[in-house]
């Protein structure tokens, strides 16, 4: 079995040596690795640290290509990637390490004391009995050298008094504060903390025995009357603390245990001096900050945590190398002692670091990095898993095997756009260079909306001379039928519903070109189908709300106000209009074609006549230590009128497909109001702040990080506002230039019956 097993881990791992591609198994272990290590080690952003983790992986992947056995694999991420975060507790390791390697035969001499403390020792508090040299002679000038190497996992309670522990405040005369664990977590996903709404943030946390200790290490006294029953043939009335020369010798296997305890006795007690063999098994169990990843042979260890004790952020050793021999404890015993180096303070500033590619073209390195990284960063930040349309867990190597053999930037991106539409969120909206350039956005200055299952003319620019007239039928664009481009684009373009998809392709602004180039239009003329060009001359910022001629407000003859947020972007200007539509009998708010920024919460504050919920928003927090399990911080927003101006009267809004996120954002505070129902059209069910991922060669993409849901609970994402009273757009009302949902919204409002209806 074991001859088999190796036979399949060599072949798994020596795929690849000879091919094109980087081994794709390869990569996914690697993609735990980095991503892991990215999100939540501590010093990827720590200011006093300059680690560009994201350069560092695509240096280091050319040497993966030497990994042909499953040694040599952990051998390199652990001497060329790994040893970059400076850290002995985050490396791969075998199930089966090696543990001390260090001389067997040492033993008390002229020089100094030694007592060799056992891994059953360490797991027993009654063993404190044991250490007759050590309590006997405390105030000697001559060194004890503890030695504290072990090779077994100790069995011990993490969350009580320990032997070591207690062991450790018998060298303390006075109160020393404990070292206190920082690690990093996430407030949504910001890599850079440049947005108000995400942040990275660094968490402070102590243990068990920490807080009971209101985060101080006492003298042993203070424990003394407690653990008497565990030792009985000690009597501890008589301790004095041990005030001689200590060396404790340890390997990172006890380390895992208790490095923190280590970094306060370094940091406070004089005469301590620690020399370690780097070597041994890092054991997890018992250890909230140290999270291991198993692997089919082996296993990753990631430290989450550092320590802060008195501006120390590190445990400084004396001595830190591979085997510790008698020689190496005789030079330090014949040195003269130095005082502790507690210079590098701890700042808890996050320092933004940015790839920055160096290539004009993206290589296949870069390639691999972006799709690791937005794997991990959508795996852990995305608001909505449940909408995904495929096993986002088990798509990596699917994307990590088509990055790879993409040809060019535009190839690679155009992937990603694939990669993220099975997010369903018309958030989603990735950008390059490649597949956006800015110097070829001009559209022709025409427009046409999805009606009646068919793409009709809505308006034209009095520029165009083309044989084109409003409510013309578009059977093509370019030469691709309608049903194609709606197909076609499905497969990159995310919606969260198809109300998204419709309104994104079946758009003007989705054709776009250079300036002066042809947009070659199939159309419908009878029973015919004749092809008509049109220049792109319009600029596509200049373009927006083209056709739209809809006033900012009125108020009609049956005394029915009329406010349309698309004209009325100013927060100001909209609540003097509204103050002005005081004595109307009902009121309409077109949210149609709008998109308002403004902080509208006021004007809310008007329109309601009784303390509301509006919505409510979910947020993930994901730290290391609980990353699977599901963290949210849950925000309610209520609304108190402004008592100065309040409308009972009936409201309409107008909706419809063309609003996504802010527009809905209103809608979603409307919904909650009693008096208040809406005409139209369904939305596209996409709201919630956006998550930005930075990637390689100048692209990015985004997808929603924020739940949003309605006052009472009900879910938003992928529905959107529903219409009380559905009204579609027909083609013969373009035709004859007629706004049905407002005619509809205005005929209920003006007959008292239809109005009653309505509620």
């Amino acid at each position: 079995m074991k001859k088999l097993t190796f036979v399949l881990i060599y072949l798994i791992f020596s795929v690849g040596i000879f091919a094109q591609h980087y081994n794709n198994n390869q990569l996914k272990v690697l993609a735990t690795i980095w991503g892991e290590t990215y999100l939540f080690h501590p010093s990827i952003i720590r200011s006093d640290k300059n680690i560009e983790w994201e350069k560092e992986l695509v240096e280091f992947l050319p040497l993966l290509k030497k990994a042909n056995t499953n040694e040599e694999f952990i051998s390199i991420i652990n001497s060329e990637l790994l040893a970059q975060l400076q850290d002995p507790f985050t490396q791969v390791q075998t199930f089966h390490e090696s543990g001390s390697r260090g001389d067997s035969n040492l033993a008390s001499s002229q020089e100094f004391d030694y007592i060799k403390i056992t891994a059953a020792q360490l797991s027993d508090i009654s063993s404190l009995g044991a250490l007759d040299i050590l309590l006997n002679d405390p105030l000697s000038k001559k060194p004890l050298v503890l030695d504290l190497r072990i090779i077994k996992e100790l069995e011990i309670d993490p969350h009580s008094h320990t032997f070591f522990y207690l062991l450790a405040t018998m060298l303390i005369d006075h109160e020393i504060p404990s070292s206190t664990a920082v690690s990093r977590e996430h407030f949504g996903w910001d890599e850079y903390n440049d947005w108000w709404y995400y942040e990275q943030r660094w968490k402070l946390k102590n243990s068990d025995k920490q807080m009971t200790d209101n985060g101080r290490m006492k003298p042993f006294v203070h424990y003394a009357q407690d653990i008497q029953s565990f030792t009985k043939k000690i009597n501890f009335d008589t301790f004095k603390t041990i005030q001689r020369p200590i060396y404790l010798l340890t390997n990172n296997s006890f380390l895992s245990y208790y490095q923190s305890v280590i970094h306060s006795l370094k940091t406070n007690r004089a005469q301590l001096f620690v020399i370690n063999e780097n070597s041994g098994t890092i054991f997890t169990n018992h250890h909230s900050n140290l999270i291991k990843y198993s692997f089919d042979e082996y296993e990753f260890i990631m430290n989450t945590a550092f320590y802060i004790n008195r501006g120390s952020i590190e445990t400084v050793y004396d001595l830190n190398i591979p085997n510790i021999q008698l020689k190496d404890i005789l030079t330090h015993l014949h040195k003269k002692s130095q005082p502790t180096d507690l210079n590098n303070h701890f700042s808890f500033d996050i320092l933004a670091k940015k790839y920055k590619s160096t290539q004009q073209e993206i290589s296949k390195e870069e390639k691999i990095l972006g799709i690791i990284k937005t794997w991990t960063i959508v795996k852990y930040f995305y608001a909505h898993p449940n909408r995904c349309s495929i096993d986002w867990e088990n798509s990596l190597e699917k994307y990590l095997e088509k990055a790879q053999n993409t040809r060019n930037s535009k190839e690679y991106y155009t992937l990603i756009q694939e990669m993220m539409a099975t997010l369903n969120d018309s958030h989603v909206s990735t950008y390059h260079p490649s597949i956006m350039d800015f110097s070829k956005i001009f559209v022709a200055p025409i427009s046409f909306e999805y009606i009646e299952d068919k793409v009709i003319i809505t308006a034209i620019d009095s520029s165009i001379q083309a044989n084109l007239n409003i409510g013309d039928e578009i059977v093509s664009i370019d030469g691709i039928m309608i049903h194609d481009i709606l197909e076609n684009e499905r497969q990159k373009i995310s919606s969260s519903n198809d109300q998204g998809l419709i309104a994104t392709v079946i758009n003007p602004g989705y054709f776009i070109g250079a300036s002066g180039s042809m947009m070659n239009l199939g159309i419908k003329k009878g029973k015919e189908i004749i092809t008509v060009e049109t220049p792109r001359t319009k600029y596509i910022f200049q373009f927006m709300g083209f056709g739209d001629h809809s006033i900012e407000s009125n108020i009609d003859e049956n005394h029915i106000g009329y406010l349309n947020l698309s004209q009325l972007s100013d927060a100001n200007a909209l609540e003097r209009e509204l103050i002005k539509m005081k004595s109307t009998e009902a009121l309409i708010i077109d949210l149609r074609n709008s998109y308002p920024t403004a902080d509208f919460n006021h004007f809310l504050q008007l329109l309601c006549n009784k303390k509301s919920k509006l919505r409510i928003d979910e947020v993930p927090i994901v730290s290391a230590h609980l990353k699977d399990k599901k963290q949210i911080q849950i925000s309610e927003h209520i609304i108190v009128p402004d008592t100065s101006f309040t409308y009972h009267q009936p409201i309409i809004v107008l909706i419809d497909k063309t609003m996504i996120s802010r527009p809905e954002d209103i809608a979603i505070a409307l919904e909650s109001f009693p008096n208040v129902r809406f005409v139209g059209e369904q939305t596209q069910g996409t709201d919630g702040e956006m998550t930005k991922i930075h990637l390689p060669n100048g692209g990015e993409t985004s997808f929603t990080g924020q739940v949003v849901k309605f006052g009472n609970g009900a879910n938003f994402q992928g529905i959107g506002i529903l219409p009380n009273l559905k009204v579609d757009r027909t083609i013969q009302g373009i035709k004859d230039d007629r706004d049905e949902i407002l005619e509809r919204a205005l005929q209920l409002l003006s007959i008292t019956e239809d109005r009653d209806s309505l509620y």
